[in-house]
């Protein structure tokens, strides 16, 4: 049996998870209590163990929970936790759970908000190593990190209005919406290592007009969140953590997309867009 190990804030030691029950990551675990806009259980993300394995899942309507590898005491930072996530879950929708993901074993580090919390999952008796403090503070690896450090060198921040610009948009421009849901499928079912379907794939499966379209989409996007380009890894984050595309609308583009199969369409959508794309 594999064994899970957390450490929460305000411990000085690992603690260990037990597979009889939930461990909530709330804003005692996370924070000490300290942070209010932490959500208390059940309405948060926890760490459970089913069909002998853990997994991470989250009923947070309010924050994305970001699962990254956790090596040599890095990344020590939420926004480094972002960048280098592997797998992304979305807010949750009310009285509904995101997908869950599987915590294989290793160390790794969750995100929620600004609050970082490293875990372990492993098989072996001998006890894990104790993280490394993050170079230049004395904060420790469950606490809430502001080295100003980071501001330099980072990605533009979103516009203040990016997010009633991208929903006004989606309202109008529904297969945009689709698109994006099908183009980031395996990042809203919360799959570890998640990569982009291939935009042809994209095209034919929705009937697209060209194999380009899901660029524009995004460039749109792009234009509306930042004002600029250059913003490809952060899109997917920055759609999901706001509740701009979920698991309804990729239910919706699978839709569709079986239907176009059933009809036809899929297979004059791929002749067609092949022969475009080898010309």
């Amino acid at each position: 049996m594999t064994d899970l190990v957390i450490w929460p804030a305000g411990h000085s030691d690992w603690f260990s998870c037990s597979p009889d029950q939930i461990t909530w990551l709330d804003r005692t675990t996370l924070s000490a209590g300290r942070d209010p806009t932490l959500h208390r259980s059940p309405r948060c993300p926890g760490l459970r163990h089913v069909q002998y394995r853990w997994e991470l899942f989250s009923r947070d309507t309010t924050h994305a929970v970001y699962l990254a590898p956790y090596e040599d005491g890095s990344p020590g930072h939420f926004k480094e936790v972002q960048d280098q996530a592997v797998s992304t879950l979305p807010p949750a929708l009310p009285r509904f759970e995101t997908h869950p993901v599987e915590l294989t074993e290793g160390a790794w580090v969750v995100s929620v908000g600004k609050w970082i919390l490293p875990l372990r999952v492993s098989t072996s008796e001998d006890d894990p190593p104790r993280p490394a403090e993050p170079a230049g503070t004395v904060l420790g690896p469950t606490k809430e990190n502001t080295v100003g450090a980071q501001a330099s060198g980072s990605a533009s921040p979103a516009l203040p209005d990016a997010v009633s610009k991208v929903d006004g948009y989606f309202k109008r421009n529904g297969l945009a919406r689709m698109a994006l849901a099908y183009y980031y499928r395996d990042y809203i079912l919360g799959t570890v290592a998640p990569r982009t379907v291939p935009m042809i794939d994209v095209a034919i499966a929705l009937d697209l007009s060209a194999e380009g379209t899901v660029g524009e989409f995004k460039k749109e996007l792009q234009r509306r969140i930042w004002n600029e380009q250059h913003h490809q890894r952060e899109l997917a984050q920055f759609l999901l953590a706001n509740g701009l595309i979920g698991r309804p609308d990729l239910d919706r583009a699978l839709r569709v997309a079986a239907a176009n199969e059933a009809s036809g369409r899929t297979k004059l959508a791929r002749e067609r867009l092949n022969y475009r794309h080898k010309r």
